[in-house]
């Protein structure tokens, strides 16, 4: 981009000579005015603000130290070269004072002079691109700013490290009321587990791109923020007919993205419209977390108020049907399924305890609180420990499964997760039988952890998919020993190790070992081990 000069002289050949002897195409200058006297040239800068201005110094009414003056106060910027014919220390002093940049006494010697402006000119562009430069970083901090402060809300970070400065338009921005769309790439966790992080990356780039081209048609001034992995949020101010263009956004995205897509990915889009306008500092968090649940709660794209009204009706369906277990998000029988569905190639048994896990969560309005992640984590350790047990996964995918675990920062992606281990579990059909020797083996696992328990037979079996006569029949011909006999020995072992090393009461480690009555368990000990707890205890503190 060219810059401009304004030539002021009050003697025209001067003026001519300026405009026509130096190259200023070449200089990529261009002369936007002339001006015969002070007055004439303030009202020439006032209309055209100059880049560049060479200005004498002795003119009638205005002289050329008056006028720089007069552009100073009223700050104008351009770069000035004073020309004079009188060599005056105080001409060059007031020069110095108004912050003119050459000062040339005539007769102008043109190469000089041109010489001069190529410097000038370089330093100014060179100047502009800076300032440029600047300007972009600045903005560019700003929207970081602002999308760092509002993931910050909606993450409930009230002391967020970067707030918006007071004095600056983000302050006045935070005021207005905005609707919250949940732009949700479902299946995407799944989809990317192994990928590298290039390839994220890559991903991201092109979807968040497809989502500023569709604000920028649709609903210009759309703030869009990167929430997570596969999730991004827009906010749309809440203007007269913002109905209108949450809906045409939610339509489009629904459009545009699901085609981006590969073809059996598994990748499918799905926008929560909320119907509550808020104010960034006041219920962004409580709104982004509501719309958050409801995403993992239901499979369809709707508004927020209508899914709302589902997920009440299902929540009021299943609380007339109360339940021990739906007062705790993993309990210890769900893992024991797991581990069961699990050793069974029961694929579609996993995938149904997901889902009875999803519809647990349901029940409660603090279904994203740090319990229910916490508790997640801990499933899909335990399913991926099993999975290794019966060998089911390759150890390249295991690995790719444990850093998909690592960098999973929700419950969606930790559900999405879940479900991908579940799917990874072949069914029994399609699985080779376990061998008699992994069958007791699996059974002894079980049975060594519910010493404590009041455990059977029946139930033994049902664990191993077996009847119970034929696990009788199984286990005493690999053992040497019947159900009842090897729970016994254990028990007694366990009761033996807690006398020897704890301070336990003798009805304390009874009930640790299945025995809930006091005289029943030293009958046992006594039959066992031919002498009473208590005086097993004494011997072995006599011995030690």
């Amino acid at each position: 981009m060219n810059l401009t000069a304004l030539l002021v002289d009050d003697e025209l050949p001067i003026l001519e000579n300026l405009s026509f002897i130096l190259p200023w195409e070449d200089m990529g200058i261009e002369i936007v005015g002339t001006a015969r006297s002070g007055s004439e040239a303030l009202d020439k800068v006032e209309e055209y603000h100059p880049d560049i201005m060479l200005c004498d110094i002795r003119m009638p009414s205005m002289d050329g130290l008056e006028l720089i003056r007069i552009l100073r106060e009223q700050g104008e910027t351009c770069e000035i070269i004073l020309l004079t014919g009188y060599q005056q220390f105080e001409y060059a002093r007031t020069a110095i004072r108004y912050n003119v940049h050459e000062y040339i006494c005539k007769p102008i010697d043109y190469l000089d002079l041109e010489h001069k402006l190529r410097e000038l000119a370089s330093q100014i562009q060179k100047k502009r691109l800076e300032m440029e430069a600047e300007r972009h970083r600045k903005s560019e901090m700003e929207v970081w700013v602002k999308h760092k402060h509002i993931i910050d809300l909606m993450r409930k970070e009230e002391d967020s490290l970067f707030p918006f400065p007071p004095s600056s338009p983000e302050t006045q921005a935070s005021s207005l009321r905005y609707i919250l769309l949940l732009i949700d790439v479902s299946g995407y966790f799944k989809h990317s587990i192994g990928w590298s992080g290039a390839r994220h990356q890559s991903w991201h780039g092109m979807i968040r791109s497809r989502l500023r081209e569709i604000t920028d048609r649709i609903c210009e001034g759309t703030l869009l923020i990167s929430a997570r992995k596969g999730e991004w949020c827009m906010l749309v101010e809440a203007s007269d007919e913002w109905r209108l263009q949450t809906d045409a956004l939610a339509q489009q995205v629904l459009l545009e993205l699901d085609a981006t897509f590969e073809p059996g990915s598994g990748m499918k889009t799905r926008v929560i419209q909320d119907v509550m306008p808020v104010k960034l500092d006041d219920q962004m968090a409580e709104r982004y977390r509501h719309c958050q649940r409801l995403l993992i709660m239901n499979d369809s794209n709707q508004r927020s108020d209508a899914l709302e009204s589902e997920t009440a009706e299902q929540s009021n369906i299943s609380s007339k049907e109360p339940s021990r277990r739906a007062t705790m998000w993993i309990t210890k029988e769900d893992l024991d399924l797991i581990t069961r569905w699990i050793r069974q190639g029961n694929k579609q048994g996993l995938i149904d305890l997901l889902v009875t896990l999803k519809h647990r969560m349901n029940e409660h309005k603090s279904a994203l609180d740090g319990i229910a992640e916490n508790s997640l984590r801990f499933l899909l350790v335990h399913m991926l420990r099993e999975l290794r047990e019966v060998h089911v996964m390759a150890e390249q995918d295991e690995m790719h499964f444990w850093s998909a675990l690592h960098s999973a920062t929700s419950i969606k992606e930790l559900i999405e997760l879940a479900e991908a281990l579940a799917f990874a579990c072949h069914d029994k059909k399609s699985t080779p039988r376990p061998s008699v020797s992994e069958l007791i083996t699996s059974a002894c696992e079980y049975m060594n952890a519910r010493l404590e328990c009041d455990l059977g037979i029946d139930e033994v079996a049902d664990w191993l998919g077996i009847s119970p006569g034929y696990f009788c029949q199984l286990f005493k011909n690999q053992m040497g020993v019947t159900f009842v006999e090897y729970m016994t020995h254990k028990r007694m072992e366990s009761a033996a190790l807690l006398l020897s090393t704890t301070e336990w009461s003798i009805t304390a480690i009874g009930e640790a070992t299945g025995y809930k009555e006091r005289r029943y368990f030293s009958k046992v000990f006594h039959k066992h081990f031919h002498m009473k707890p208590s005086e097993f205890r004494s011997n072995q503190r006599a011995g030690s």
